[in-house]
């Protein structure tokens, strides 16, 4: 059965539908022929942008060895998610590349677009049940766990690099982003937005809209003169996770693009480590970051272009917190407060000339 045949289509909009036993029975002997799915029940919702929603799965026959116990479904079930935009990035980066990849990432059995609703869908191994503990957005790191999560995205950069043939070209499947974000919010929305007590420990001048969004036009004219390779995007503590034995994987990955490594190291620690701890850390795990991208087959920059191109990319994770609308309260002002303070540090407005 090919994924346009299945019944209810290759990523349905209804939750049902994608918890029936017909459609799971016909998406899982893809891969374990003679199975057969005879009743799910939902252990988990959760509602962000998407809506991810974990459950435990029956089957009726010995053919289920080696099946998954237990799934976790990621779609835009909720139609108010839809009518905000949907992105196929996360889906296409499993269904084309995720497999290939010397990185963590939940086992996938399903990554489909619906190419007439444009609707995309994600079924994985739900690894809560499997022991696997996911990171709080609202809990930091320290330099330990920064320094895992560093080497996961090193792997990533190294394998995607320039000079490496890809099975897909990446700059056409997962396309840079820095300029048409800025095409998400106008300077006026924006700049409420900032001046509504989300980074309140830094000063006005850099709560600026325009400069943010200057910022974000400076690292996309800047971005073709560094190596670039395939950026994860998002990597703060809500979208780590740690295997039974304390290794580090990576999940969302909704705004993975092409783009300069330093997106991803600068986003990182800032977000995810104490401002003082940052302070006394960032040099000695940036460090880390070039030793592991050398161990991982790659070329890193000499140490001080990396030390300006990763104080110069941290205006693209406070854009991004800038932005943020349907995340709580308390979520963004943590990770929107840390980045601009990461900033006004580094005069990171400065460096781009902003």
């Amino acid at each position: 059965m090919t994924v346009t045949s299945l019944p209810g289509g290759p990523a349905p909009h209804d939750l049902d539908t994608a918890l029936s036993p017909a459609w799971l029975t016909a998406v899982l002997r893809q891969r374990h022929p003679g199975v057969a799915v005879t009743a799910t029940e939902v252990t988990e919702r959760i509602e962000t942008v998407a809506t991810k929603v974990r459950f435990d799965v029956a089957y009726e026959n010995d053919e289920a060895q080696g099946a998954p116990s237990a799934l976790c479904v990621k779609a835009y079930f909720n139609p108010a998610s839809r009518q905000r935009g949907t992105s196929r990035a996360e889906v296409d980066f499993y269904r084309l590349l995720a497999a290939a990849l010397p990185v963590r990432t939940p086992p996938c059995v399903h990554a489909e677009v619906d190419e007439e609703t444009g609707h995309p869908l994600l079924l994985m191994h739900d690894l809560v049940a499997s022991g696997t503990r996911f990171g709080d957005p609202l809990m930091g790191f320290g330099r330990d766990q920064a320094a895992g999560t560093l080497d996961q995205l090193a792997a990533l950069h190294a394998a995607t690099r320039d000079d490496v043939e890809q099975p897909v070209d990446l700059a056409a499947a997962f396309p840079p982003r820095l300029a048409p974000l800025t095409r998400y919010m106008g300077p006026d929305r924006l700049q409420a937005q900032l001046d509504d007590g989300r980074a309140a420990e830094v000063t006005t001048e850099v709560r600026r809209a325009d400069r943010l969004i200057a910022a974000m036009h400076a690292l996309a004219e800047l971005s073709p003169a560094h190596p670039r390779c395939l950026v994860h995007g998002d990597v703060h503590t809500g979208n780590v996770y740690a295997m039974s034995d304390g290794s580090p994987g990576l999940i969302d990955w909704q705004v993975v693009q092409y783009g300069a490594w330093a997106l991803d190291v600068g986003y990182h620690l800032a977000a995810v480590l104490d401002p003082d701890e940052r302070a006394r850390s960032e040099g000695e795990l940036l460090d880390h970051y070039l030793d592991r991208l050398a161990a991982h087959g790659g070329t890193p920059p000499g140490r001080d272009e990396a030390w300006w191109a990763y104080r110069a990319h941290l205006p693209y994770g406070f854009f991004l917190w800038g932005i943020t609308r349907a995340v709580d309260r308390p979520i963004t002002e943590r990770h929107a407060g840390r980045l601009a303070q990461a900033v006004a540090w580094h005069d990171s407005f400065g460096l781009l000339g902003v």
